[in-house]
């Protein structure tokens, strides 16, 4: 099956690379990053006293990729 490497996170106006061991975040080197296509949905944590809610993006691997993709135009 045909597979266009091009169509990946890292390429991908939609992701935003994520701060790594103290480095700023960077598109070129960042393993991680959020997806930011869609809005974030909120997510329920049990904390000791109480359920907070709060919203967060989905955090992909740069060679991940989806049906969404749409290339960065840097």
């Amino acid at each position: 099956m045909f597979e266009n490497t091009n169509l990946r996170c890292r390429n991908c106006k939609y992701w935003w690379p994520t701060a790594e061991g103290g480095n700023a975040p960077n598109r070129e080197h960042a393993v991680f990053g959020q997806c930011r296509c869609n809005a974030p949905p909120a997510l329920i944590v049990d904390l000791p006293d109480h359920k907070a809610r709060y919203p967060s993006w989905a955090v992909t691997k740069r060679d991940d990729w989806c049906g969404q993709h749409v290339h960065t135009t840097s």
